[in-house]
Formats: C-alpha cells, structure tokens, sequence
C-alpha cells in the first residue's frame, strides 16, 4: 500500500498527505503556544502572589528600620531574602529614597532560545513597591507618617525554564495526535478516493492506447456503482462512445474534404490548391518543366448566348480534350473557363508550341448547343527560365495569356519580359487615373490661343497635367487619357476636368474680354454619355459662367459617327451658344461628309502640320485645302504648334487669323496664363491705339 500511496501515478494522494501532515504540524505549534501562554500567566501571577505575600510580611519591620535609619536592622531584615531565586533585589529606601539597606541575588544568564521572547508574552522581571509609615505621637496623637518605601523586584527566569519543558511537552503529544489523524484521513483518502481515481486513470490510459488502433473499450470500476465515481464512469462511457463515433465521422469527412480540395468537382481536374502545391514539389525537385495557361475564347458571351448548363458542359468537354491531348501532363481548373498544365522535363517552345497547335481550335460534340468549335489563348512559362517559384510562374503564365489575347485570341504566346515590363506600366497608369478621379488630384494647365493679326488672347484650352505624387510613378497625363479611353473611364475623368475648368474660369472671368472662350477636350464617349447635358448645366449655374464662354474640342474619332445621340447634342450645344472644335485635324478619321455633317464651329490643324512651315511644299498645300473649306463651310481655322515667327509669318500672309503654340506661351497656370493676358493687352492695345 505504500508504494501505492505514494507511487507516481498519484500525485494528488502525495500533495493531500504532505498538506495534511504540515497543517497538523503548524496546527500543533499554535495549539501548544496558545496553551503554553495560558500557563506561562498562570504561573507569574502565582509568583508574583507569594512575592506580595513575602514583602507584606516585613513591612512594620521595614518601616522602623527606615524611621531610625538602621542600616544594620534592615539588613538583619533582608537577611532572609538571600538564597531566594523569587526575588531578582529587596531594596529599603528612606523618605528622601536614599538606600537604607539593599540586598540583590546573583545575575543568571537567560539560556531560553530567541523566537520564545518573539512568541510568547515573557517577563524578565516585575517590580513591587509598598510604601513606609510609622506612628508617632505629635499634638497630643499618635499619626502614621510617611519614612520611606519597601522595593521587590521580582525574577521570572526560574518560571520561564520550566514553561520552556512545558511547551515541548504539549508540542510533541499535540504533533503526536495530529500525525495519528492525518496517517488515518490519509488512509481513508487512499482507500475512499486515491484507488478507485488509480483505477480510472490506468483504465482511461489504457482506453487512449487503444483508441489510437481505434478499438477503445468501456471503463469499468467494481464497488462503486452507484456513488460519485460510478456518475463520472458513466459520463466518461458516454464521452468516448460519442467520440469514438465523432472521430470516425471526422475520419470520413476528412477524406472526403481532401478529395474535394484538390479535385475541382465539374471538370474531375485538379484545382488551384492542388496545381500549387505540385508547383511547390517541381520548384523544390529543380526539374525543368512549362507551365501553360489557357482559357476558352469568348466563353462569358457563349456562357450569355447559351446559358450556364451550357457552359458547364462546354468545360468537362474542353477538360477532356485537354486530358487527350497532354496525356502526361497535369491539368488544373483555376477558376471559370482557366486551365493550368504542368508539361514535365519540357524547355523548348517549338516542342510546346507544336504540342499545343491543335487546342487552339477544340472541337465539341454536337449536342453542346449549336457551337462545334471553340478557340482558346494560351501563354506559356518555363522553369526556371521565367521563374523559381510557383508565384512567379503563374504571374508569367499570365503575362503570356494576356499577350495572346491582345495579339487577336487563338494563338499561343510565351512569356516575354517586355510584354511584362508594359503590362506593369499600364496597371501602374491604371491605378493612377483611378485614384485621380476619386481623390480629384490633379490639375490644369492653360494654353493661350492668340490672334496673329492684334496680338491679343483670344481663348485658352484646358490641359490636364498630374500632381507630383502621380509624376513620381512615371506616369505620364498623356498616358492617362489613353487609358481612360481603352477602359472607359474617359467619362468620369473628362467629368472631373470639365467641373475644374468651369471653376478655374469663374475666378477671372470678369477680367477677360467679352468674347473669350475657353476648350475643354470632350471625347465622344463623353459627349454622347448619359447626363453630359445635364452636367453642363450644372457646372454652369454652380459656377456662373455661361455657357456662352466654353468651346468644346472633339478629337478626330472613327466613334464619331453620325447617330441621332450625336445630333441631338449638338443642336442642344448650338442653341446653348457652346462652340464645338475639331481637334488635331488630319490625323484621325474625318472625311467631307463628316465636316459637313457634324457641324463644326473651328477645325484646330495638327501641329504636325504647322511644324514643317514654311518649307514643306505638302503641308502648305494642306493648310490651303482646309482654309478653302473653312471659308465656304464658315468655320474657324486655329493652327496648332505655332513656334517660330517664320510660321506665325507664312500663316499670316495666308490669311489665317488664330494660332496656338510655344511661340506665344506654353501651357500656364491659371494665375500664370492671368499675368500672360494682362501682359498682352497691355502690350497689344497700346500698338493698336497707335
């Protein structure tokens, strides 16, 4: 049974015996200081009774010995206090407190440990001290008077020695008793609670083995089948009979979440998850191989035409196609109409090339709606050429994919570091423009537009210029608007420059002359937009500038068509007074039938034009064909790049009155191109006054 009470296995029957047999020990010392005070009071008051007693015995003695001053007789007196350990000194005193007779006892040294003096209430001595009278006989009586006093220090050592063997005397059978009961709760403990805990802790041991091989067995415990412990062996069956249930459900489920996280359940591929984890193996492997990634040409209008069911069937075809063609490859559904092969220990595009040919056009079983053909774009990277790891990999695959799109679809592409390079730049614009239409963090500059023949500004346009921070990112305003007309977003940037423009101009308007007008560039995106009516109006009233100051400059566009959208804008812009430029003129798409259609108000030549002035024999021709259309179509001829007075020379003598160019300014601030028009006027007015 020792070993079993004390044994490893029962740490808590160790702490519960080791606490109790240290309670009973402190509860012993307390109990024997507590008991060992009471007597040590006990026997102090005892002594110092039998001190008083003693003293009281010689007072009358005391007090003729002190009245007479008689040394000897108090001596005589005290004489028998000598050999008495009760009293410490026995002294007489006078009544002026000199010494009449004094006797001390030897000085024994205290040989009681310290912690007795810290614990316990002990006294080394105890001072008693009676006064002296003696009768005599004055005016006729005898009266007591008072001669001096009888002092007792009383000494307790003797009392505290023998407390001392009494306090050990009660500890040891106080500690005696206590042991006795802690050894018999320790054995209840054990025989009670310690040995049926034992026998479920080795069962339950015994059980986890077991359930590892998955053949855990029930906890049984004889003798306690109906107290607490058989409650808890119940409770603890019913938690393994759940959990061995739970985890062979969990085991199952497991299974099956492993299957469908690495298959993609429509085309029975493998799926993003699985294609980079074998990524994560290759590139560790160091093995070379290609990485391709296609996907099917115009499937979300198939998708749109068709229907999903469709689709979905489109994509086990085309899966399937895949798995005929590449019978060694592994095949992955990235997503959507996105599949990913993994060619092994291939490094050669012709050998890719060539096996890949024949997916660019994947044909589909007749039943599959009424498409028997689909094409499909393929990019395609090596390792480790294009990459090391499975991230970089796919970003090249990517790259590839989105050449062969932009190079017409149905075609393989390999990953190429400039197609890279250009594609980082665009997503670098795109990100710009998106974050100047949201935070509106940009600004515009003002070009004057001149009359040769006074001298004086006649108008300005409105050019978009980027704030430092988007310069930073080498990012060009020209490269801005072309992606704002690749994706769309022409509309909501040309918005925001109208809104600034129209504000830029409120502020000094009232300084330019009557018939100034200032361009903003519209793209006909813009221009035929929902609510470009409705935005100029409110630019208008917001800012209190008439419509009658602002010209519109539309680039030559083959999607400026003649449409009734079209038409219906321009007629509200002519009775609105707004003037209408075409832009960069012959270098677009306009024809006769455009100018004439349209509308224009001025015809702006593309500076390309005015540059090779005066020498180029074509370009004078040029300007002569547009200055004989404008005549007799009544429109405005504005010359764009104007930079040398040779030109402004040559264009003058032709009989073109406006010009736009560095010759006069570039492009300026709005408080700059302010400074430039007063400048003018002042300049030009005073000539002409002359």
């Amino acid at each position: 049974m020792t070993s079993r009470l004390f044994g490893t296995k029962a740490p808590l029957l160790r702490r519960f015996v080791a606490s109790v047999m240290l309670l009973s020990m402190i509860g012993g010392v307390v109990i024997s200081v507590v008991i060992a005070t009471a007597q040590l009071n006990h026997l102090n008051t005892e002594k110092e009774q039998a001190a008083r007693l003693q003293l009281e015995n010689i007072l009358d003695s005391a007090a003729y010995a002190a009245f007479n001053l008689d040394s000897a007789q108090g001596f005589s007196l005290l004489k028998g206090f000598e050999g008495d350990h009760l009293f410490q000194e026995v002294t007489i005193l006078d009544n002026y407190d000199d010494v009449v007779a004094s006797i001390e006892q030897p000085h024994h040294e205290d040989h009681l440990p310290g912690w007795m003096h810290a614990l316990l209430p002990v006294h080394e001595t105890y001072t008693l001290s009676y006064p002296l009278s003696f009768k005599i006989y004055r005016d006729s009586q005898f009266v007591d008077q008072h001669v001096g006093n009888l002092i007792g220090l009383v000494n307790f050592h003797t009392s505290e020695a023998e407390f001392y063997d009494l306090v050990w005397t009660i500890c040891l059978s106080t500690m005696a008793e206590v042991l006795l009961i802690a050894i018999i709760l320790t054995i209840l403990f054990h025989n009670q609670i310690g040995r049926p805990l034992s026998k479920i802790i080795d069962s339950i041991d015994k059980n986890a083995k077991l359930a590892r091989q998955k053949n855990a067995r029930l906890l049984k415990i004889d003798g306690h089948e109906n107290d607490e412990f058989g409650l808890l062996v119940h409770a603890y069956n019913n938690s393994v009979q759940q959990a061995v249930s739970y985890m062979r459900e969990l085991e199952s489920a497991k299974a099956e979440l492993k299957a469908l996280s690495e298959i993609d359940p429509l085309t029975n591929v493998s799926n993003r998850r699985a294609l980079l984890s074998e990524l994560n193996t290759l590139c560790n492997n160091e093995h070379p191989f290609a990485l391709v990634s296609l996907d099917i040409d115009d499937f979300g209008g198939y998708n749109d035409a068709n229907g999903h069911q469709e689709g979905d069937v489109l994509l086990v075809r085309f899966a399937h196609a895949l798995k005929q063609q590449l019978p060694q490859a592994s095949i992955s559904r990235t997503g959507g109409d996105e599949f990913v092969c993994i060619i092994p220990s291939q490094s050669h595009q012709q050998t890719v090339e060539d096996l890949l040919t024949p997916l660019l056009n994947v044909a589909v079983k007749e039943d599959v709606a009424s498409t028997p053909w689909i094409s499909t774009s393929i990019g395609v990277a090596f390792f480790p050429e294009n990459g090391h790891t499975p991230r970089q990999l796919l970003h090249a695959t990517d790259i590839a994919l989105y050449v062969a799109k932009e190079a017409g679809r149905r075609c393989v592409r390999f990953y190429d570091k400039d197609a890279d390079i250009a594609r980082s730049n665009r997503e670098a614009v795109r990100k710009a423009l998106q974050r100047i239409i949201e935070t509106k963090e940009f600004t515009l500059y003002y070009q004057p537009k001149v009359s040769m023949k006074t001298g004086l500004v006649t108008g300005c346009e409105a050019l978009l210029r980027l704030n430092h921070s988007e310069r930073q990112q080498n990012v060009a305003h020209v490269d801005i608007v072309e992606e704002a007309e690749r994706t769309g977003l022409i509309v909501a940037l040309g918005r925001e420059i109208m809104r600034r423009a129209f504000y830029d101009v409120s502020h000094i308007l009232d300084h330019l002359p009557d018939d100034f007008r200032f361009s903003v560039n519209v793209s006909p995106q813009q221009l035929t937009s929902d609510g470009f009516i409705a935005e100029l109006l409110s630019c208008s009233e917001d800012n209190d500038v008439p419509l009658q100051s602002l010209d519109i400059e539309i680039t030559e566009s083959s999607q400026m068509i003649n449409t009734d959208s079209t038409n219906k804008v321009r007629n509200w812009l002519k009775n609105a007074g707004v003037t209408v430029s075409l832009d960069d003129f012959g270098t677009g798409f306009a024809s006769l039938e455009y100018l004439l259609t349209y509308g224009f108000d001025q015809i702006k030549i593309d500076r390309q034009f005015t540059q090779v002035l005066p020498g180029d024999d074509d370009a004078k021709a040029i300007f002569n064909v547009v200055k004989y259309l404008a005549d007799k179509l009544d429109m405005a001829v504005i010359a764009e790049g104007v930079e040398t007075l040779d030109q402004e020379t040559y264009l003058l003598n032709q009989g073109f009155e406006y010009a736009q160019g560095y010759f006069y300014a570039k492009p300026l601030t709005i408080e700059d191109f302010m400074r430039f028009v007063a400048n003018r006027q002042a300049k030009h007015s005073s000539c002409l006054d002359s």
